[in-house]
């Protein structure tokens, strides 16, 4: 005798999880569903005992996917949307269209990717940017609070996938009026210096690379932001090493210029990261991948063609 099939998960169930899942919290979730907390709760019991599985490790700040939930979220997302599109009013299907949720460091999605994606405003999915350091972004990605992140870490877990978006050079920059005492180690180790933290990151690699050497100083000037380094170096503070792409129309103006200018400058491949369930499952996320790749080639090929991803 065969055993009945089991019934399947009511929609609003399956809505509900998608909501939370999103929203990265039961109380979000409530509220942009206009329901109560309880029955947020509720709804998610029912499909972990449905599932047999936990779908949200619950914390204080409050609720991390696990990975089966990233799974059953990329299945479903785009179904539960075309239904909300397909039945709702003009209300709710506006709320209802389908996001794409973009990370990145705030230098390239500011001067390279929303750039890049100019030419096609007014043809996009919407998009919400969410600005952080690699690693952050890397664990919102994994976690589903973000749907594609651009980083500057190979990613090497096998759930992520992830494809060369852009190769970042990094030149020694400096203000026209900073006199530069040659090319050498030691004199170059006397000019100011304008760094992204006291650890002198950037500019080490560039010295590791360039004079095969560590640098031998303390930087003048430290400001934990890449733009804002740009733009110390504009106003004179110092010189310092910066991805080719932020300062390439400056040294092609002369309002920067560079210094121990090498033909094979020290770079950098930044990617483009996706979850493999959700790319292979959601059409969208996938669409917005290769436009941003093919978008973010062309424009690198245009501001600096050694920058343009392989």
């Amino acid at each position: 005798m065969t055993e009945p099939k089991r019934r399947r998960p009511p929609l609003d169930q399956l809505r509900t999880f998608l909501v939370v899942y999103r929203a990265g919290s039961f109380s979000d979730a409530a509220r942009r569903l206009n329901v109560s907390q309880p029955t947020v709760t509720n709804h998610v019991a029912s499909l972990e005992k449905w599932f047999g599985n936990e779908l949200f490790i619950r914390d204080i700040t409050g609720v991390t996917p696990t990975v089966h939930a990233q799974q059953i979220a990329g299945m479903i997302a785009d179904q539960i949307d075309y239904i909300d599109r397909f039945f709702g009013n003009e209300e709710s299907v506006e709320s209802a269209l389908r996001e794409v949720r973009i990370g990145g460091p705030r230098e390239l999605i500011l001067t390279v990717v929303i750039p890049a994606l100019a030419a096609d405003a007014g043809r996009l999915p919407k998009l919400n940017f969410a600005m952080a350091p690699s690693r952050d972004l890397l664990d919102d990605l994994r976690a589903g609070r973000l749907d594609l992140a651009v980083s500057t870490i190979r990613p090497r877990d096998p759930e992520l996938v992830g494809w060369p978006l852009i190769d970042e050079g990094f030149w020694m920059v400096a203000p026209p009026s900073l006199k530069i005492p040659g090319d050498s180690i030691s004199r170059l180790s006397t000019l100011p210096i304008v760094a992204y933290n006291r650890d002198l990151a950037v500019i080490r690699r560039f010295w590791n690379s360039v004079f095969n050497a560590e640098p031998a100083f303390d930087p003048d000037l430290v400001v934990a932001d890449l733009l804002a380094v740009k733009q110390a170096v504009l106003d004179g503070f110092g010189m310092s090493v910066l991805p080719s792409y932020l300062v390439y129309e400056e040294v092609a103006s002369g309002a920067l210029v560079r210094v121990a200018e090498t033909a094979e400058p020290p770079i950098n491949t930044v990617f483009l990261v996706a979850q493999r369930p959700a790319f292979a499952s959601r059409s969208m996320i996938e669409g917005m991948a290769k436009l941003l790749l093919k978008r973010v080639n062309e424009f690198g090929s245009r501001i600096d063609p050694s920058t343009s991803g392989s």
